[in-house]
């Protein structure tokens, strides 16, 4: 589906009940944000900017308070070089964990602030995630890669023409995406270990919106091979696809339940796009998601598989909705413009695009930040988990 430009103003809103007063602020040209009762760690890495990255992972999840080194509840501390890292993370002299990470020094920084995170707070960290995303910079829509916090932005593709709905499996080493490089809307697998790329679905007419199931082993997609657009799934490796929808309208942009048995995806068989559940194993009956929004699009399902985060159009503006699965219930997580979320490993914060930009936001708090990759036109991020 078509990703559509919205203005941004100011992105705040909902606190969620029982939660400790908290007042944030974001400030440029770095991440900084103030919190209360928040644990506080402090950080003193020697070697290179380590303790810069680390103290600005943690502080960007909002679920901790990076502090100078020798402060805090906890001290994160450590040795880093061009080959890794060694961390420690110790709490009144007692150590919780010591460990080498290796690879690059930012990429072993980004390992150690998640292996604090989940430390300190028992959610996964999500600071070595990827995201890709389309960027229209050059003039055509090409597809890029970068880190969770905007560094290391490059350009996957280079074809002048329309790239859309990049899926990232779960360990960033493959990618799908739709293309016109062939003249038709197909689809492309990308191995990112390799740089190599293949046309794996290219059915007459639509072929478009392509998702990773949980395991990296099938895609679900649109085709319209057999008539209207309709939700399919097929082996990453080819053969038959399986049909999973059947209906006069239109649907788009599937996501997998985590346990691989469900998928959520957008519909217009009741008029306009709502969001529906189906099995993924063939056509079943289609379970309507009542949001409170009587248009909803692009549904992504999260890692836990308690929420579905959605592009909801309000008076004429997207924005992000969140579905509560168990409850039934879907409310806005944002009140200035959202579109394309995309859940972190951590089920709490959203990658989303607005006015060309990305932002990384957490449903908790409803803070958002931006993800600055150095690029305009950015829009329908993915990340990795």
């Amino acid at each position: 589906m078509k990703s559509f430009s919205v203005t941004l103003t100011v992105l705040l809103v909902i606190s969620l009940t029982s939660l400790l007063a908290l007042r944030l602020h974001a400030q440029e040209g770095g991440v900084e944000v103030t919190v209360g009762n928040l644990p506080r760690v402090g950080v003193s890495i020697s070697g290179g900017e380590a303790t810069q990255v680390v103290s600005n992972d943690l502080r960007r999840t909002g679920m901790m308070t990076p502090v100078g080194g020798g402060t805090g509840e906890y001290l994160a501390s450590g040795e880093a070089s061009e080959s890794g890292l060694t961390g420690r993370l110790t709490r009144g002299g007692s150590e919780i964990f010591n460990q080498t990470f290796s690879g690059s020094p930012r990429g072993a920084a980004h390992e150690f602030a998640d292996a604090i995170t989940k430390a300190i707070t028992g959610l996964p960290g999500f600071s070595s995630s990827k995201i890709a995303f389309v960027s229209s910079a050059t003039g055509s829509k090409e597809l890029y890669l970068a880190d969770i916090d905007g560094y290391n932005a490059r350009a996957y593709t280079h074809d002048h023409v329309i790239s859309a709905s990049p899926s990232l499996n779960h360990d960033a080493t493959k990618l799908v995406y739709a293309s016109y490089k062939s003249g038709y809307l197909d689809i492309y697998l990308v191995d990112l270990t390799s740089n190599s790329r293949t046309r794996i679905v290219f059915f007459p007419g639509i072929n478009s919106g392509p998702s990773f199931s949980p395991d990296g082993s099938q895609i679900a997609m649109t085709l319209s091979k057999d008539g209207n657009p309709e939700i399919y799934t097929m082996s990453l490796g080819g053969g038959t696809p399986v049909r999973i929808t059947r209906t006069r309208g239109s649907e788009t942009s599937p996501s997998w339940s985590p346990t691989g048995d469900r998928l959520v995806y957008s519909s217009d068989d009741h008029g306009s796009p709502q969001l529906f559940i189906s099995s993924s194993s063939g056509v079943s009956e289609m379970d309507h998601l009542v949001t409170g929004n009587s248009f909803c699009t692009k549904p992504d399902w999260s890692p836990d598989g308690k929420l579905i985060a959605f592009t909801a159009r309000v008076a004429g503006q997207f924005q992000i909705g969140v579905y509560d699965v168990a409850s039934r219930n879907g409310h806005l997580v944002t009140t200035a413009g959202g579109q394309d979320p995309a859940w972190t490993c951590d089920s709490r914060h959203l990658v989303y695009s607005n006015d060309g930009r990305l932002y990384l936001l957490d449903t908790v708090t409803g803070h958002s930040l931006p993800i600055d990759v150095g690029l305009g036109g950015c829009g329908e991020p993915t990340v990795s988990r």
